[in-house]
């Protein structure tokens, strides 16, 4: 069991790769982008003017985007601009509260962001022992890691050519996104998250762009409206009353269409670049 836990902690993976870049480049980063997989597979900062850097993650949660933003907090020498996604089920959801809380061992592990539960400490407590094994004779017999990011952090793995059905992906997306409003456990810690992170930035003379991510109409139409209000309601109060922070809705941007997506809320590789000069843009602005 000790070898198996030491060997896959030792297959290169997408944590442990933005890591280490962050280690490294931190002091150089002009702009920040934050979030989960609609940032990760919609922002290549390869086609950015900026010097920037995407450190999103799959179903990363927003008490997580402000845990890799403090971490670094003495190394942000050149940090101008902090780009955080708050999207439909942004503040209705959470790692620890959801299906996918096995990826909270990856910021434990990978990130050195400390959890005391037993589990998170150790990859062979999560997951599959089959899939692990699968993992283990990817790396150690095939040669192939479980980096799936470009240099800069881009997601290169939902790519055109493997799109998915829009249709279908809308109708599932829409109804796993969709969460219980009332007395939801995950709101309080995300609202604390997003305070947090504006006066992180308060503090260190930088600024924040709020960003819901583009999506398909087959995902969109399918949407709660209260939720969808709340959210974008609580977001644009607190750009309200605070002047270092901005919110952009692209939900319904008319510049993307059916071929810029890979599913119906995420970006293939054309809808990303499409997405990033688009950010560039309002950075610009900003």
């Amino acid at each position: 069991m000790i070898s198996f836990e030491f060997l896959l902690r030792n297959i290169p993976n997408d944590y442990t790769y933005k890591r280490n870049y962050l280690d490294k480049n931190a002091k150089e980063i002009e702009v920040l982008y934050l979030g989960n997989s609609h940032i990760l597979y919609g922002i290549n900062p390869v086609f950015s003017k900026y010097k920037s850097f995407n450190c999103a993650h799959g179903s990363q949660s927003l008490n997580y985007d402000f845990a890799i933003l403090n971490k670094y907090k003495k190394q942000w020498k050149k940090l101008k601009l902090i780009v955080v996604p708050v999207n439909y089920n942004s503040m209705y959801s959470s790692i620890e509260d959801g299906i996918e809380k096995w990826r909270v061992k990856n910021y434990t592990l990978y990130f050195d962001l400390k959890s005391f539960e037993i589990r998170n400490n150790f990859e062979i407590l999560n997951g599959k022992l089959l899939k692990n094994i699968v993992r283990l004779k990817s790396f150690y017999h095939n040669k192939r890691s479980d980096i799936s990011c470009n240099k800069l952090g881009y997601g290169t793995a939902f790519n055109s050519k493997d799109g998915k059905d829009l249709e279908e992906t809308g109708k599932e997306a829409a109804s796993n996104h969709t969460k219980k409003t009332e007395n939801n456990v995950s709101l309080p810690k995300n609202e604390k998250a997003l305070k947090s992170i504006i006066k992180f930035a308060k503090d260190k003379k930088m600024k924040v762009i709020f960003i819901t991510c583009p999506a398909y109409k087959t995902y969109t139409d399918r949407l709660e409206p209260q939720q969808l209000k709340n959210t974008i309601s609580y977001v644009k109060s607190l750009v309200s009353k605070n002047k270092n922070t901005y919110y952009y809705n692209l939900l319904d941007y008319p510049s993307f269409e059916a071929s810029d997506f890979f599913d119906a809320d995420h970006l293939n590789e054309i809808g990303s670049k499409k997405f990033t000069l688009i950010m560039d843009s309002i950075i610009q602005k900003v």
